[in-house]
């Protein structure tokens, strides 16, 4: 990553790619290949969908198979990935049955937390409190997309911030919304600055959610969205992700990393411990542990 990244950004900088969709075709070594190409000490992955950005939706029996695949290639990177159920809520309108196919991808199958997308439901139905109670009592993370979506059909009036109020009920789970919430990036930043204020003294190290940066926000907007996200929160809620399709996608990884680290030094103008938390360090405190150390 010559050129665009000055040298003392990249040096120390321990980059943990929070936001990684698998296609369900990756080997344990093209995934570990791909994260030393681009320099990664750690990655999140999100198990396969089937059929995304096809308006499917995924089944029981896809995403026991799907939760198996995640179960091997976590077992296989271990220490250095950690994978999340990407998880349909529309499987069964049966709360209890949601709970036990969550339970078992956390528990059995031993996944590190959960990945949701809100279509066709929204996040602040009934029908999901079985499972926000679930990963409560497990203390595990949740990714949410949020904001505008290219991989449901109508999906994007489901995902606005304001939506996840809800989830200040369940005070252990960490959970992210991805993508700044574009377009709706300060209804997202007013949203979390209402959970950090919730927070005696306003202590972001007590906050539970936190903003995955991960693209959706096109260059022309970023820099911007970040500036205002590290004055108004402060940089501890943000973590770094790049949204590439395939864990084994070395050139997507490496695009992805040098151009937001270009972005936060040259446009956002963020300095080197800004940087340094934001590409790596916040990732420890949203997964509740360190990956690659």
């Amino acid at each position: 990553m010559q050129g665009l990244v000055p040298e003392e950004v990249l040096s120390g900088l321990e980059a943990c790619d929070c936001h990684i969709h698998m296609k369900g075709s990756e080997t344990v070594d093209s995934i570990e290949r791909a994260l030393d190409r681009a320099g990664l000490r750690g990655a999140v992955l999100f198990t396969p969908y089937p059929g995304l950005g096809t308006g499917h939706v995924m089944g029981v029996e896809e995403f026991r198979r799907s939760v198996e695949f995640g179960s091997r290639i976590q077992r296989g990177v271990e220490g250095r990935v950690a994978v999340f159920a990407f998880f349909e809520p529309r499987m069964s309108r049966d709360p209890g049955e949601l709970r036990r196919l969550l339970e078992w991808a956390l528990t059995d199958k031993e996944l590190s937390g959960v990945k949701m997308i809100p279509a066709g439901w929204y996040p602040y139905e009934e029908l999901l409190d079985p499972v926000y109670r679930l990963v409560d009592e497990l203390g595990l993370p949740i990714t949410f997309h949020c904001g505008i979506s290219w991989a449901f059909p109508d999906s994007s009036r489901f995902c606005r911030p304001v939506y996840y109020e809800k989830l200040a009920a369940y005070p252990r789970p960490r959970f992210a919304l991805a993508h700044i919430c574009w377009p709706w990036v300060d209804e997202a930043l007013a949203v979390a600055g209402k959970f950090l204020y919730a927070i005696a003294r306003g202590d972001a190290e007590k906050c539970n959610l936190f903003i995955d940066i991960t693209p959706g926000t096109p260059p022309l907007w970023r820099a911007d969205a970040l500036r205002k996200a590290v004055t108004y929160l402060g940089h501890r809620l943000l973590i770094y992700g790049s949204d590439c399709f395939g864990a084994d996608n070395a050139e997507c990884l490496c695009q992805h990393l040098e151009l937001d680290l270009a972005v936060m030094k040259h446009l956002a103008g963020l300095d080197i411990n800004t940087i340094r938390d934001i590409m790596g360090r916040n990732a420890s405190r949203f997964l509740g542990k360190t990956l690659g150390a």
